[in-house]
Order: structure tokens, then C-alpha cells, then sequence
């Protein structure tokens, strides 16, 4: 009796390794699937906005070198789309080799004192031509005497393109941009708002994860993109001990604050 006892027991906790290790399996597996599609997704959406402006640019520049176009106005209209085109393509590899460098730990900040506003007003004048021509209106209010703040430069520069472009991206009928600076609680802020679709409270938390993409809703599925450039703005931020606040409602826009720890009274 004690003999069968004891092998029972065994038989049991052999049963129990079996199981752990069986889900175990089923785990990394169902994990590995996920992590190749994910990849997969990746490559595809990266694929689809890079072959977009590369076939206008191409299209564009043929056309004006057949000679198709005879008047100034008309060359001058395919210039500027031919810029455009090549300035959103440029910003699409920056941001592929931006996260790539984080990915592999080989991103670096060299940071200053510097007055945030004067980094805003020149990301934002580097989109007046975009907003113009796609009918956007951005508003800015900029508060005075703002202490610096010690950041790279650089780098907010590129946190701002990010917000940026997810808010044209995310916008729907309203197209309205509104960037905000000032302090709240001794830390400097930048506030990036659009109105566009929104982002439902349960992707808040995920969408700093990257290759995460909102989906819901007929515009967001059309909204391609790579599912890293929010990934890159929290690192960014988290590097410089800074924080990131979302507020968002489905349907009624978004709002992503960047707060700055320690300013430097000027």
C-alpha cells in the first residue's frame, strides 16, 4: 500500500512536469507565431508607405522629363509634390534608422539648455507647407519666459515629427492641430492635440508598444503605418527623464502632453 502510494505520487507530479512543460511549449510557440507575423506586418506596412511616395516621385519626375508639361505653373505644382514626396520618404528611413539604433542600445543624446519653444516653431514651420496644401490648421500657443530645458535637440525634433504626423494621419473631417507649451507643477510642457478619431481607453496602454497599431474604425485601417513611431517617442522621452500623459475619447481627438523634468530658470 505505502509502495503504490508513493508511485502514485509520482505518477502525478510527473504528470504535473509533463503539463507545465507541455504549456510551456504551447507558449514560446504560440509567441514565436506572433512575433513573425508581427514582423511580417511590419515589413509590409514599411513596404506599402515607402512604395507610395516612390511611385509619385517617380511618376512626377518622369512626366516633367517626357516634356508633358508645357506650362510653369503646372512644372511647378509637380516640383513641390516631387519635394514633398521626397521630404515624407526621408522621414520614413530616419525613423526605420531611429529605431533600429534603439533597438540595438546604440542611441545617443547629446544634451543642452534650450528654449522648447524655438524647437517647436521650427518643427511646425516645416509643416506649414503641408497643412496648406491639406487644408490643416495648426494652432500654437507658446507661452513666454519658459526656463530651458536640458534635452537633445535632435531628438525632440523628432518626438514632435512622430505626434505630428500621427495627428494629420489620425484626422478625420476636423482637421485641426493644436501645440501648446507652458508649465504645469515646475515641469516644462509640450502639448500635441488633434481631432481626429480618437483612441479607445483600452489601446491607451499598448500603443507605446512597438509594431502596435490602432485598427478600429474605417480610417485607422486605411492609415498605414509601421507601428513604431510611438515606441520611439516613449524611449526618447524616457531617456530623458521625462514623462508622456495620453488623453484621449474614441471619436473626439487626442491629446499626447511631453513633461520635462528639472527645468533651468533662464
Amino acid at each position: 500500500n505505502e509502495r503504490r502510494k508513493n508511485n502514485i505520487i509520482i505518477v502525478v507530479l510527473m504528470d504535473i512536469v509533463l503539463l507545465i512543460g507541455a504549456w510551456f511549449v504551447y507558449r514560446n510557440v504560440r509567441n514565436e507565431i506572433k512575433l513573425a507575423q508581427i514582423k511580417s506586418d511590419f515589413v509590409s506596412n514599411v513596404s506599402h508607405e515607402i512604395k507610395t511616395p516612390l511611385a509619385l516621385i517617380n511618376m512626377y519626375s518622369e512626366t516633367l522629363e517626357m516634356g508633358r508639361i508645357t506650362t510653369d505653373e503646372k512644372k511647378i505644382e509637380y516640383y513641390k509634390t516631387i519635394n514633398k514626396e521626397a521630404r515624407r520618404l526621408s522621414r520614413m528611413v530616419d525613423k526605420i534608422l531611429s529605431f533600429s539604433k534603439i533597438e540595438n542600445g546604440k542611441r545617443e543624446y547629446i544634451f543642452s539648455q534650450t528654449d522648447i519653444n524655438e524647437i517647436v516653431e521650427r518643427v511646425i514651420s516645416t509643416y506649414q507647407h503641408h497643412f496648406k496644401n491639406s487644408n490643416f490648421i495648426c494652432e500654437f500657443n507658446l507661452a513666454e519666459d519658459l526656463p530651458l530645458i536640458n534635452i537633445d535637440e535632435e531628438a525632440i525634433i523628432d518626438v514632435l515629427n512622430n505626434l505630428i504626423d500621427n495627428a494629420i494621419k489620425y484626422s478625420d473631417n476636423t482637421k485641426l492641430i493644436e501645440i501648446n507649451t507652458g508649465i504645469k507643477a515646475t515641469r516644462v510642457y509640450v502639448e500635441v492635440k488633434d481631432s481626429g478619431i480618437g483612441i479607445k481607453e483600452k489601446d491607451q496602454a499598448l500603443i507605446f508598444d512597438k509594431f502596435y497599431r490602432v485598427t478600429h474604425g474605417h480610417l485607422a485601417h486605411h492609415a498605414k503605418g509601421s507601428g513604431i513611431g510611438l515606441n520611439i517617442v516613449k524611449h526618447i522621452i524616457d531617456s530623458h527623464n521625462g514623462e508622456i500623459e495620453v488623453q484621449s475619447s474614441y471619436g473626439h481627438g487626442s491629446s499626447f502632453t511631453l513633461f520635462f523634468q528639472s527645468p533651468l530658470k533662464s
